[in-house]
């Protein structure tokens, strides 16, 4: 793996800096996350339904047609272990994630296996397995993240590829038309800076994230095709419904990869919402 002095080493350092800073705890309004969590509960579970008009992650749309996702988990003591489910209408998209975390109130670490049986999503056109973790077939990724909360607003997250298809075909094989073999792997880094302002009826949601590749910092990463802003968004959320026995939320989010010179805006509904996690 190599290593250049041009990576932005100050993105870094001010994501790790913000460890020994204070915070507030996490709120219960929804996110794409099986967090927040009350740090002192005992052994909790809970689950979620949404709907989606389509899917986007970090800058990029795994499915462009309306999708229906599922998340499940339970918690004991500050360890988190979860699921998360995503089917599109149309049957082409279809994913499946495990998700492990220790969690704090100022901050958390987590670890995501990302299983995606989408047709065209990577250059191995059949999935080998949910289970099959060579690196040169594999259809998952192993994404390691550090979360931190340095003030009430404000949320400062690092998210590292560090395995699986995070791999880009290997040039003599996509200049012959036959992508099929990898090359190495890019260890794709996002760095994401979130602020958030709550009022008692509706939340908005800024944020902003810069991806580089740690094996060639000039060069391709897993969110586009060189390093830059490719999640820049905003979102605003309130309940559309909400009685003592009933609550469904709605997000409107709007995200633009400036690398690819794309903008989505996304719907979700929150059918049944994630309450004890």
């Amino acid at each position: 793996m190599k290593f250049s002095r041009s990576v932005p080493i100050s993105l870094v350092l001010a994501l790790f800096a913000t460890l020994a800073l204070t915070g507030q705890n996490e709120n219960n309004l929804v996110q794409d996350s099986i967090i927040p969590l009350d740090s002192d509960a005992g052994f909790v579970w809970d689950m979620s339904f949404a709907f989606k008009t389509m899917n986007v992650f970090r800058g990029l749309l795994p499915s462009k047609a309306p999708a229906l996702s599922t998340k499940a988990g339970f918690k004991a003591g500050n360890i988190v272990v979860g699921a998360y489910g995503g089917a599109s209408f149309n049957g082409g998209y279809t994913e499946t994630d495990l998700i492990l975390m220790y969690y704090r109130p100022k901050f958390y670490i987590r670890a995501d296996w990302y299983y995606n049986f989408t047709e065209g999503i990577t250059n191995i056109p059949t999935p080998s397995g949910f289970f099959d973790f060579r690196p040169d077939i594999t259809r998952g990724l192993l994404d390691f993240m550090v979360k931190v909360k340095p003030a009430r607003n404000i949320e400062l997250m690092s998210s590292t590829l560090l395995y699986g298809r995070d791999r880009p075909p290997l040039p003599e094989d996509e200049a012959a038309g036959i992508p099929l073999r990898r090359g190495e792997q890019r260890y794709s880094q996002y760095l994401k800076l979130q602020y958030n302002w709550v009022n008692e009826k509706f939340k908005i949601l800024f944020h902003a994230a810069y991806s580089f590749s740690w094996n060639d910092p000039s060069g391709e990463t897993f969110y586009g095709e060189n390093p830059g802003f490719t999640d820049l968004g905003v979102t605003f959320y309130r309940k559309i419904i909400d009685t003592k026995t009933i609550s469904i939320p709605f997000k409107a989010s709007l995200y633009w990869n400036t690398v690819s010179n794309q903008v989505y805006l996304v719907g979700s509904l929150l059918l049944i919402e994630i309450t004890k996690l």
